[in-house]
């Protein structure tokens, strides 16, 4: 009796890892794009709005959310929300791209993943906090302050007070990239130096301004690698 086997065809196999990096490549779009509409709604709205640093002066801080909650908690959807689950897939499609380095490539994927849940976390942190700012408010001025105070510090730490999660990930990428040539060379360079500024944000005198110029070249940084992703 012939037995007939299935195989399964080749080109399923190859095009699994294929999609992914494609996929990916579209994730870093996103949150290039995510970074731009944050960057963007900061200059042109909330500064000339009156926003002000919930450290340097609470009451007004609060103001501020009171009189732009919505507004507040679309920014906040967007940028971690939405950014930090496309940064999920964008860590998956990097990883997979970094295969000839197999240890690199896990650490990225795994340091990716955790800044993505870390960008999630700081997102809910913020839009929980906001809305029991508001409504405390009505009943507890006090109250409602320092809870607005305390929540800020634990949602500023997860997402962005400190850019370490990120700085860490972009290191591994950029070692990974100069190693295998699975991207291009000035791609993994840029990466290394985005990382050394992400790091420095640990010190509080150099934090605000390497805050920026990291935000600001991780737009540059994602929309070349969401370029290079959708190139086989």
């Amino acid at each position: 009796m012939t037995r007939h086997t299935r195989t399964v065809p080749a080109v399923t196999i190859d095009q699994a890892p294929s999609t992914l990096v494609r996929s990916g490549g579209t994730a870093a779009l996103v949150v290039a794009g995510t970074y731009v509409l944050g960057f963007a709604a900061m200059v042109a709205y909330f500064v000339p709005q009156g926003l002000v640093s919930t450290l340097e002066d609470p009451s007004g801080s609060l103001d501020f959310l009171r009189d732009h909650h919505a507004q507040l908690s679309a920014w906040y959807f967007v940028l971690y929300l939405l950014g930090g689950a496309a940064m999920a897939l964008v860590a998956l499609g990097v990883g997979a791209r970094l295969a000839a380095a197999p240890t690199l490539a896990r650490v990225s994927t795994a340091l990716g993943l955790i800044w993505s849940g870390m960008l999630v976390a700081s997102g809910s942190v913020a839009l929980v906090a906001q809305h029991a700012a508001v409504e405390l408010h009505a009943q507890d001025a006090d109250l409602a302050l320092s809870t607005w105070v305390s929540t800020s510090v634990v949602q500023d730490a997860l997402g962005g007070g400190i850019e370490v999660a990120g700085a860490f990930w972009a290191a591994a990428v950029g070692l990974a990239a100069l190693r295998t040539r699975a991207l291009p060379a000035g791609l993994g360079g840029l990466a290394l130096g985005l990382a050394a500024v992400g790091t420095v944000t640990v010190v509080p005198a150099a934090n605000e301004l390497n805050t920026s110029v990291f935000g600001l070249g991780l737009i540059v940084w994602f929309t070349w690698l969401g370029v290079v992703l959708h190139r086989r």
